[in-house]
């Protein structure tokens, strides 16, 4: 990274995306590891329409339940699943999401109910915890073992847990990047510019992340002015 790369990020940032204050809060399901898991795992090349429905049928369905998807832990979406009948019927009940693992044929379902399994085998069950262990490789490696899911799942997910420090430089990022730069952007080099660049800006990387993807975002979203209790995709 040359600090020519850098002031071009950072001028196209400040013309394409304007005062960091308009931007609105990062997405943040702070207190929900099961919203957490399901919006990193559904917002994998997806949009974010898709998604939204997808978090809203899951919240729509805890509530007609009695319980509150807000607080919902990892073992509790996974007894939601077991409840439906399994990930296929919970996809077809209560997501209304049939979609595929990116590169897969396992449902989304699938993969998230592993992956918090692996996580509960580390004690790792709510939001909290994953904080805790954001820095861990073991929890790390339990996300990131299961087929159809990756690094950036899993920095996602920590996102969504209110871990400020990291990006996920998925394709849309990495496609302003390039368009910016005029070259092909790998995803460290796409992490090193982020960081820099909301570092310059006072601002957490997340929130540059975020500013970013709505931006480039082909569901027409144009200007990020949702709330931290709403998901990016």
């Amino acid at each position: 990274m040359t600090d020519d790369q850098l002031q071009r990020v950072l001028d196209a940032v400040r013309t394409d995306l304007g005062d960091p204050n308009t931007w609105g809060a990062p997405v943040e399901m702070r207190d929900s590891l099961a919203l957490c898991a399901l919006n990193s795992v559904h917002s994998l090349r997806a949009g974010t329409p898709s998604v939204r429905r997808v978090l809203r049928h899951y919240r729509d369905h805890r509530a007609a339940a009695g319980a509150d998807p807000e607080k919902d832990s990892g073992p509790d979406l996974r007894a939601v699943i077991d409840a439906a009948g399994g990930p296929v019927s919970f996809s077809g009940d209560v997501t209304q999401n049939h979609s595929k693992l990116p590169g897969t044929k396992r449902l989304r379902a699938e993969g998230i109910y592993e992956a918090l399994g692996n996580l509960e085998q580390l004690s790792i069950t709510t939001a909290e915890q994953l904080r805790e262990h954001a820095e861990d490789d073991d929890a790390r490696r339990a996300w990131t073992r299961v087929t159809g899911l990756g690094p950036l799942s899993w920095q996602y997910l920590l996102m969504n847990a209110g871990v400020g420090s990291l990006t996920k430089p998925d394709v849309m990022i990495r496609g302003f990047l390039r368009r910016v730069l005029g070259r092909q952007v790998s995803v460290s080099r796409a992490t090193q510019l982020l960081t820099a660049a909301a570092a310059e800006l006072g601002v957490e990387v997340r929130a540059l992340d975020r500013a970013i993807w709505l931006h480039e975002s082909p569901s027409g979203v144009s200007a990020p002015t949702t709330t931290s209790t709403e998901e990016r995709a």
